[in-house]
Formats: structure tokens, C-alpha cells, sequence
């Protein structure tokens, strides 16, 4: 397997911090500074791989971070996130999530997950939404 984030010393070279269940590795394609990612250990693909043990230890990782960044640079905001699949902009088939730190004026475009203009008003119709929201809630 030819996985940059199971390879020891991509991990040794970028590592900046670690827990039993993953790796925080500073992005070698930053796009603002201090932007990091929390890699599993395990090589997984996509986040339901994780077991519940790493799922929450991720989290619990992404927080810890975050907060040394807000400490240690004072960004104006955070963009957290992952992709997943080659369709979303996954380029490494190891599951890792995204923090990174937004300075106000960092030249970045407006990230927004989900891609609709945030100034955009509009919704579903309501009888459509009800049917959306019959339909997903049956999956539970």
C-alpha cells in the first residue's frame, strides 16, 4: 500500500502531536498556517471505518487542537472538515480530518461545506421538506 499517512516517515517528519489512536500532522500543501490534520493510526477510508473508541478520541483531538491554534495564533475563525470519496476532493484514500485556522483578509475563497450561496433565501417548499423529512427519518 503506497498510503502517505501509514508511511513512517512522512509521519515522523510532519507528526506534531499523537494520542493511542491518531496523528496530528502539519498540512504539507497549507493553505493558512497552523492548518493541521488528525489522521487514525488505523487505515481506514472514510469515517465509517472508525471504530466508536476513535471516532470520539478524534474529536476529542480536533478540539484539543483547536484550541492551542486559537491560543497560539488567534485565527478570526475555523474551517474543520473532510472529504470523502473522490467525487467530494478526497486526495489521500486515509481518512483525515481538516483544521484550519481563517484570518480575516488570509485571501482564501469562502468555504462553505456544503457549496450553497449563502446569501440565497431559498428553501424547500414546505410540502417537499415534510416528505424529505418522512422519508430520511424512516432510515432510523
Amino acid at each position: 500500500m503506497n498510503c502517505p499517512f501509514c508511511d513512517k516517515n512522512v509521519i515522523k517528519n510532519n507528526k506534531i502531536f499523537e494520542t493511542e489512536t491518531e496523528y496530528v500532522i502539519y498540512n504539507i500543501r497549507t493553505a493558512n498556517k497552523g492548518q493541521c490534520l488528525v489522521v487514525p493510526k488505523r487505515h481506514v477510508t472514510n469515517v465509517r471505518d472508525l471504530t466508536d473508541k476513535e471516532a470520539e478520541s478524534l474529536f476529542r483531538t480536533v478540539r484539543l487542537v483547536s484550541l492551542k491554534l486559537q491560543k497560539c495564533l488567534k485565527p478570526d475563525g475555523f474551517n474543520y472538515g473532510f472529504n470523502e470519496g473522490k467525487y467530494s476532493g478526497q486526495m489521500v484514500e486515509h481518512f483525515h480530518f481538516h483544521i484550519m485556522p481563517r484570518f480575516s483578509g488570509d485571501k482564501l475563497p469562502e468555504f462553505h461545506l456544503f457549496h450553497r450561496d449563502p446569501k440565497s433565501k431559498r428553501n424547500l417548499p414546505k410540502k417537499e421538506f415534510k416528505l424529505a423529512v418522512e422519508e430520511f427519518r424512516k432510515l432510523f
